[in-house]
């Protein structure tokens, strides 16, 4: 089987030949324009690179099968690649020289004449510039012969371009479902959606004011997943020929063309179609008079114009049909479906298992006869095929077709044992179709994605890690940083494939990659790209991006050109200290390197890797590093750096060198230990940086860390000893920060005022948008955080343990707060207006407060004449001992949750404001001693309501008017309901959609349970008897046979319990019974347990244990059980 020549693709090519001619030609020129030999140099190379680039593109993503051909293409991505190491290398010793002169980074201006003064120039450069230049002439003596041979490629190409047809001629199997989800959207079946739709007609003739003029839906999968097949089905079914006046089915693909699209829709005749003299305008206005009234259905199939120009220009011509018209769109790009389309697309998905197979047999053996043994071991070998196509239907059709040839065993093993794009007739077949999404991505996408063929397949994508590589490679490029990053443009680019299904998102946040896109990027890169998991395989000279998952140490060393490598990704331990010095001797080109798969044993990284001059991604996480080289530091291009996991003693003294890091990843305790942070000048995030009083750890280091972004936590801020020490941090100037922690160690090292003083110079930027403060000592807070005109970003605040703070401030006037958690506030005894500011309405915004462990708090007090906490959703008040006075009737009827806890007596408050908290959902009161009666009558909404050690609580009405309740908790509230108010509940009221219930003997004993009713939907019960509960009442037994629903019986920590309910018999529903902790139970019900359990765990029971194990006395009454846990021990399971 012949394989594909190579495939040109964007992989370094178009992105070197550009950053070479921007650089060579400026910068080059610019620089080393006075240097003798060098100029000519430069205009010899920037003169060949328009042409060249010419060519490049005319070659992208195409393969060339043409030996010639492919050399000379090989040899100008060589020159390419040989090229941006030349640039890189010259870069690389400009930098070095600047850092290791001990010159410091503020003096890295663009200056020519700070330039001309520093730089070096050697002999050995001016040679590579000259032999880049040699190669290049080279290769361009041959530009117009190529350029030619690549016409005719494209050509080529072009002319077998797949047109499609209204008729259909294969068999479809599996796309039923689909196929009546389209007819119902025509209104031709009576499914849920064409009832929705008919509510104003008949069903089977809906009312046409009820249709739309025109719907447009669209038909939206990958390539050879079956979409024009589907509309061929629908184009063809009869009820839709006798529904729609007009059909007319285009085939439309890459050329958008209006004028031809409205001429087949028109005319039927040939001579028509080929006439040249109609205008735009005419064709149009004949596309509307035809359509004027007419009910009709046109298929568009096979879309990729994204712009949605050209459609909108059609789409005006077929305003005038009638109602109920429909243009059906078959499009691989979400996009044309979402700019197109009128109503949600049908997202077409590969065929399940069985259709599948089913597809695959009829396209493998069609109606030949074969003996049954034969045709049995030609279909074990047919299914393993099949399951490595994924159900894509074209890919089944064309691998059968393929097999059906030869109906061998031994042929269909070798198709079996071989990858599948390595078929010339499979590659023409499946290639074109399963590759367009592919070849309609710009330059950016294509390499970038093509990029990922050196993952292994099922690999778990992380989208910043991967990004990250991309930079290193040179894939993502920003001309202007000042606006957007390379990481955002990289994300960009991440977002667009993923939309484009190059990328399918998992549950865990990250990524996969369908197995057959893969093998797409695959077959596209395989002169560059190449995952090794056989010892014996061969690694081509070709290679440039290599993944290794074998764990032979000669795999490296007998590679051709390992000098060319720009990726190494390990997924196995490579071997000694040795091996892995001497692979990175050998990578003089390395990029990225990632070991964190790679198990290795090593304690130090190798010196050799302080010589990778072109290093920008290291990924060492997770490895058994301790220690790095001492030359670290001579890194000087690392971009991204990652060390979570590896606990590094000590780092080299010349890390602070690392100016172009922007991302380092590691524990905090590891980074913590890095000298002079602050000269990584260029680092995108930090976690967290602890203040020293030693040299390289004062709060200055933050001060040239403009480009931090997300979170910053600063720790040890009682290391800080003034304002103006604390301004250097410049926390105003970091405007890409959003989240701000600032912690004392603790809150008595200074006096209150100087605290002040230091906490003013601590100012962040007003993008600000969470601020957590922690430990702070002073009495008051500094001016940014009393004048609301410094935090008007602000949405999430949290103050925490400021043990001499008497006073919160204003912070009700900021208007974009949702969150506030106040903590631990000793000499905090009452709150006020100061609290609300001076704004017509106090905390406008907020939505979540807290309140916790405020021990001397005493009074809350309302704002007069100000609205306060209008939005208000979630109100959290817990461990406030002494509070008596809050304003809760001043809440808002958008309450959602109410959490009391360990509060003292809130008087008429607590009562009354329930009466109008008509959205409440989560109600709960935890130890609340004070004598209070609540109604509860109001709480339509609410689901959950926890009432815990509440001793002298009532409820007024029982809860028969929670009638959405799901979730009770009732423990320790004995006196919940009069004693006279028992017999006046109907069994009817009770909450009917309660699914949990967690209640114990202060409920049991005192007949409190009679509150609840029948409880039909209950399926998960706890009860706790407490040590006063010996036994369960007649009453209990006759109200357990009510729970009808019971699915988890819990009965746990009792120690006066001594039997079970006779009952539980009769409990036809349960599943899971658990006992804990009940040691005076001594047996099982006599009556057995019931024979739906399916689970069975007893804890903490000794009198039990004995008679449950097998032999035991009660071992026959639950033998049936399958799944039985004694103490944690698995006595029986399935």
């Amino acid at each position: 089987m012949e394989k594909i020549g190579m495939m040109v693709g964007e992989l370094m090519v178009s992105y070197v030949f550009n950053r070479l001619a921007d650089m060579v030609s400026v910068r080059l020129e610019e620089r080393y324009g006075l240097f003798t030999g060098v100029k000519p140099v430069v205009e010899d190379v920037a003169a060949r690179l328009s042409r060249i680039r010419e060519v490049i593109q005319a070659a992208e993503g195409r393969p060339i099968r043409d030996p010639a051909l492919a050399t000379w293409l090989r040899e100008l991505k060589d020159a390419a690649y040989e090229a941006d190491d030349v640039l890189d290398e010259h870069e690389f010793k400009e930098l070095h020289q600047k850092l290791f002169n001990k010159r410091k980074v503020s003096d890295f201006v663009p200056s020519l004449v700070k330039f001309l003064e520093h730089l070096i120039m050697s002999d050995d450069d001016l040679e590579k510039l000259r032999n880049l230049v040699g190669n290049l002439d080279k290769i361009y003596t041959n530009i117009n012969y190529m350029e030619e041979q690549l016409k005719h490629y494209s050509s080529n190409q072009r002319s077998v371009t797949r047109e499609t047809s209204s008729i259909i001629d294969v068999l479809v199997f599996g796309r039923d479902k689909e196929r009546d989800m389209i007819l119902d959207k025509l209104h031709l079946v009576d499914g849920p959606e064409s009832r929705k739709t008919f509510e104003a007609g008949s069903s089977s003739n809906p009312s046409p004011a009820v249709l739309p003029s025109l719907g447009v839906l669209p038909i939206v999968g990958v390539g050879g997943v079956g979409k024009t097949t589907l509309a061929q089905i629908i184009y063809n079914d009869k009820r839709v020929a006798r529904h729609f006046e007009m059909r007319k089915w285009v085939y439309v693909s890459d050329d958008f063309d209006v004028k031809r699209i409205s001429k087949e829709l028109v005319y039927d005749s040939i001579d028509h179609l080929t006439s040249t003299h109609i205008s735009m305008d005419h064709i149009l206005g004949r596309l509307k008079d035809a359509t004027t009234n007419q009910r009709f259905l046109f298929v568009l199939d096979d879309v990729w114009d994204e712009t949605g120009s050209k459609w909108e220009k059609l789409r005006s011509a077929l305003t005038s049909g009638a109602k109920g018209s429909m243009v059906l769109v078959t499009t691989q790009s979400p996009v044309v479906a979402k700019v197109m389309g009128t109503m949600d697309p049908i997202k077409l998905n590969c065929l399940q298992e069985d259709d599948y197979w089913r597809l695959f047999e009829h396209c493998a053996f069609g109606d030949q006869i074969l003996e049954e043994e034969g045709r049995e071991k030609l279909q074990a070998i047919g299914r393993k095929i099949s399951e490595k196509l994924h159900g894509l239907p074209l890919a089944g059709r064309v691998l059968g077709s393929l097999l059906k040839t030869k109906l061998d065993e031994d042929h269909w093993k070798m198709i079996l044992e071989s990858e599948w794009w390595e078929h010339e007739y499979v590659l023409d077949n499946i290639l074109p179709s399963l590759a367009l999404s592919y070849e309609h991505l710009n330059a950016n996408l294509k390499q970038c994605f093509t990029y990922c063929s050196i993952f292994p397949k099922s690999y778990m994508f992380e989208k910043d890690q991967l990004v990250e590589m991309w930079m290193a490679q040179g894939f993502v490029q920003s001309k202007n940083q000042e606006r957007m990053r390379m990481e955002d443009i990289g994300r960009q680019i991440f977002n667009e494939l993923t939309s484009r299904y190059f990328f399918l998102p998992t549950q865990t946040g990250k990524y996969v990659m369908h197995d057959l896109i893969r093998e797409v990027a695959v077959s596209v890169s395989l002169d560059e790209c190449l995952v090794i998991s056989d010892e014996k395989a061969e690694i081509p000279a070709t290679i440039r991006h290599l993944t290794l998952r074998t764990s032979n140490t000669n795999a490296f060393s007998e590679m051709c050109k390992p000098q060319n490598r720009r990726s190494i990704l390990f997924f196995a331990d490579y071997g000694s200290k040795k091996s892995y010095n001497d692979m990175l001797e050998k990578s003089k080109s390395l990029r990225v390197l990632d070991l964190s798969c790679s198990q290795m044993k090593l304690r130090k990284l190798p010196k050799a890797i302080s010589r990778l001059s072109h290093l920008r991604y290291l990924d060492i996480s997770h490895t058994m590093i301790q220690e790095l080289p001492n030359s670290f530091g001579e890194l000087c291009h690392l971009q991204v750096l990652n060390i979570r996991s590896c606990y590094i003693t000590s780092f080299p003294k010349s890390m602070n060198k690392l100016i172009n890091l922007r991302h380092l990843y590691g524990d905090v305790d590891t980074i913590s230990k890095i000298i002079g942070i602050g000269d990584l000048i260029n680092l995108q995030e930090l976690e967290e940086f602890r203040v020293k009083k030693e040299q390289g750890h004062e709060i200055r280091e933050l001060e040239r860390l403009k480009n931090l972004r997300r979170q910053l936590c600063i720790k040890n801020l009682e290391n800080v000893e003034s304002e103006k020490e604390a301004m250097k941090a410049m926390l105003k100037d970091k405007e890409h920060l959003t989240i701000l922690h600032l912690e004392w160690n603790s809150d008595a090292g200074s006096l209150p005022e100087v605290e002040k003083e230091i906490f003013e110079g601590l100012q962040p930027h007003p993008n600000i948008e969470e601020l957590e403060i922690k430990r702070y000592g002073g009495i008051r807070f500094p001016t940014w955080m009393v004048e609301n005109k410094f935090l008007t970003n602000l949405e999430l605040i949290g103050l925490e343990s400021c043990g001499r703070l008497e006073s919160i401030p204003p912070l009700g006037q900021l208007p974009s707060l949702k969150d506030l958690h106040i903590e631990y506030m000793p000499a905090i005894r009452k709150i006020g207006p100061e609290f609300y500011g001076d704004s017509g309405v106090a905390f406008p915004s907020l939505e979540v407060l807290i309140f916790n462990v405020f021990n001397e708090w005493e009074e809350w007090l309302g704002a007069d004449g100000t609205q306060i906490l209008p939005r208000l959703r979630n109100l959290f008040l817990h461990d406030c001992i002494k509070l008596r006075k809050v304003p809760l009737l001043f809440l808002s009827s958008s309450l959602v949750e109410l959490d009391i806890k360990d509060c003292c007596d809130f008087g008429s408050a607590l009562p009354g404001c329930l009466q109008g908290l008509t959205s409440l959902i989560n109600l709960r009161i935890i130890r609340y001693a004070a004598q209070v009666s609540l109604c509860l009558s109001n709480l339509h909404a609410l689901r959950h309501l926890h009432l815990e050690d509440c001793p002298e609580m009532k409820l007024v009405g029982g809860l028969q008017f929670l009638t959405a309740l799901e979730l009770l908790h009732l423990t320790g509230c004995p006196k919940l309901i009069d004693s006279s108010e028992r017999g006046q509940l109907h069994e009817q009221q009770g909450p009917r959609t309660l699914n949990r219930l967690n209640m114990d003997d202060t409920i049991l004993l005192q007949h409190l349970w009679i509150l609840l009713g029948s409880l039909h939907s209950l399926q998960h019960l706890w009860i706790h008897p407490g040590h006063r509960m010996t036994n369960f009442t007649e009453g209990h037994e006759l109200w357990f046979r009510q729970l009808t629903s019971l699915q988890i019986l819990d009965i746990e920590d009792s120690r006066s319990l001594e039997s079970l309910p006779t009952s539980l018999v009769n409990f036809s529903t349960i599943r899971t019974l658990t006992m804990r902790t009940c040691p005076n139970v001594s047996s099982l019900p006599e009556n057995d347990l019931p024979t739906s359990l399916k689970e069975l765990h007893i804890m903490g029971c000794p009198l039990l244990k004995d008679r449950c194990l097998r032999g035991g006395a009660d071992w026959l009454k639950i033998a049936h059980i399958p799944f039985i846990c004694i103490d944690g021990e698995k006595i029986q399971q399935p």
